[in-house]
């Protein structure tokens, strides 16, 4: 199954009512635990803010970028530009990956290099039900 804006925005809910309780739940698919921890931590989102543009090299499996410098996972996917604005500069580095298209919903965070990050969709997730 591939994931839907419903999916993110379910597992986002689900984060919300969980906030405060102590009760707490993990995802196998990265870029649905980030919808849920974004809940959980009473983040924004705004699930109708869905943007396309593009990033260099594939979309890593579970759909959420790494950060090697800080050693940890950025909040979405980067892009190194959205359809319509300006490359982020560290893109630099990453030309020489083939160019891959992407859309998702638009994260209120930029990554560590200042790209847009997003949720991205039509990725293989494992855990969710529709």
């Amino acid at each position: 199954m591939k994931t839907t804006v419903s999916m993110y925005e379910r597992a986002y809910r689900l984060g919300q009512r969980h906030a405060g309780t102590g009760d707490m739940r993990y995802w196998y698919t990265r870029s649905i635990d980030k919808a849920y921890l974004m809940g959980y931590e009473g983040h924004e989102i705004d699930f109708t803010d869905i943007v396309s543009g593009y990033r260099y090299g594939d979309i890593p499996e579970g759909g959420v970028s790494f950060n090697c410098l800080d050693d940890m996972f950025e909040k979405g996917l980067s892009l190194a530009a959205v359809d319509g604005e300006k490359e982020v500069g560290s893109s630099m580095w990453f030309c020489d990956r083939e160019k891959v298209k992407v859309s998702g919903i638009r994260l209120p965070f930029k990554g560590s290099d200042g790209e847009t990050l997003i949720l991205p969709l039509g990725i293989e997730q494992y855990d969710f039900e529709e």
